[in-house]
């Protein structure tokens, strides 16, 4: 009777405190809430996890992602990072690039997220209607940036 006491309250422990999706985190889908955030120009992190970007649009000064990744027990952080480095060609190009840290997720449930960036960092310059074309790793076509007020 004692050890069956234990063993609720140690699962109770473990149990309590971490996020939980419907199964065992794998073979699900799970759409989570849009997240913002801004860019960043410099150079490319050498750690970045798997993300497949579904489509990609630019509405005003920000980049809209629709993205998936495997994940599902860990909260997962995005950036979006800009070479410092501008082609000379016009409108000029600027490589990007989205960061993906999955915190050590080990689950694998299909996440579906919207990701908004605010690129007004990337801009050829912050003057209204300056062109500049962002190459999206992961993205076939470039997308065409006019900076907006």
């Amino acid at each position: 009777m004692k050890s069956i006491v234990i063993l609720l309250a140690v699962g109770l422990f473990f149990s309590c405190g971490t996020k939980k999706i419907a199964g065992d985190g794998t073979g699900q889908t799970l759409k989570t809430k849009p997240m913002t955030a801004s860019s960043t120009v410099g150079a490319f992190p050498d750690k970045n996890d798997q993300t497949n970007i579904q489509s990609a649009k630019i509405e005003g000064n920000n980049l809209i992602l629709e993205v998936s990744y495997g994940g599902g027990c860990e909260e997962h952080d995005f950036s979006l990072v800009g070479s410092e480095m501008i082609s000379k060609s016009l409108p000029p190009i600027r490589a990007v690039k989205l960061i993906h840290n999955a915190r050590e997720d080990k689950c694998k449930a299909l996440i579906m997220k919207t990701l908004t960036f605010d690129i007004s960092n990337l801009a050829y310059k912050q003057e209204v209607g300056s062109e500049i074309f962002l190459k999206l790793d992961g993205v076939a076509d470039n997308l065409k940036y006019t900076f907006a007020k």
